[in-house]
């Protein structure tokens, strides 16, 4: 009907909304929102960032029950008094054995729940690969996807999360504005002529923010011994902040970059 469709956040919403919560005054709020000169708006996704950010989600879904059953799996077994090392790897080589060691002090029922729980776990990595390859094959042959990935700290994971969440970079007037969006800016508290800065906003998409924070710990674990702009900034700012600290300001700068290499279409540069 030649109208274009956009999406404004709640938040921005809500404080024009005058008495009981309802549909008629809901719209006349949402009408009023959208007039406001500083109203940031979103596109409706395309079907192929819906189907993207469809499959991340259930792969985020299958790792959380992964976990929960593997941590199961540990607590039961240690209440027997066998007590297995970190990560899945040990729980993969050595669960078998034990089930099969006949002088374990399991009995027949203890036998029967650790191999379902194990079973359980396998087919759970099953279904991760089978959507992660699913991804990749969706995600290959897109050019932003493997520009993205020439930054540091950005992954697969972070790449494929934000070209589903973000697509086109000029929505967005700049790199701040994205990082804005992401909730990784500070907040602002002013009165007269005092003004400070508070913790980041934590606006937006959580998962998109959680991803870029573990990429920028990645970075900061290795950026000694680097003689790049990056590395040398990290180094400087560690000396002044706290790591945790560091890497929230780390995250804001890879959201700016990840802005800038979107919008230029061009592989990130660390001269």
């Amino acid at each position: 009907m030649g109208h274009s469709v956009k999406l404004i956040p709640p938040y921005q919403v809500k404080p024009f909304v005058v008495g009981n919560k309802n549909d008629h005054n809901d719209a006349i709020a949402i009408a009023e929102a959208s007039r406001r000169p500083k109203a940031s708006f979103v596109p409706v996704k395309t079907l192929e960032q819906q189907d993207i950010q469809s499959l991340q989600r259930i792969r985020e879904r299958l790792m959380k029950h992964r976990t929960a059953t593997s941590n199961q799996l540990r607590g039961l077994m240690a209440e027997y008094g066998i007590v297995l090392p970190k990560g899945l790897s040990h729980l993969r080589k050595q669960v078998p054995h034990i089930l099969e060691d006949a002088q374990q002090p399991l009995t027949t029922v203890a036998r029967g729940f650790i191999h379902r729980l194990y079973r359980d776990v396998i087919r759970l990595e099953k279904d991760i690969d089978e959507v992660s390859n699913e991804l990749l094959a969706l995600l290959k042959h897109n050019k932003d996807y493997q520009l993205l990935q020439t930054i540091p700290g950005v992954g697969p994971v972070i790449s494929a999360s934000l070209i589903a969440s973000v697509g086109d970079a000029y929505y967005f007037k700049n790199g701040r504005q994205m990082a804005a969006w992401m909730g990784l800016t500070p907040k602002q508290h002013a009165s007269g002529e005092r003004s400070r800065m508070q913790g980041i906003s934590k606006r937006g998409d959580r998962t998109l923010r959680k991803l870029f924070i573990h990429g920028a710990r990645t970075v900061l674990n290795w950026c000694e011994g680097k003689t790049d702009k990056l590395s040398i900034w990290l180094k400087d700012i560690k000396k002044r902040a706290h790591p945790c600290k560091v890497i929230v300001a780390l995250a804001n700068k890879l959201a700016r970059i990840a802005w800038a290499v979107l919008a230029t279409k061009s592989p990130y540069q660390a001269a």
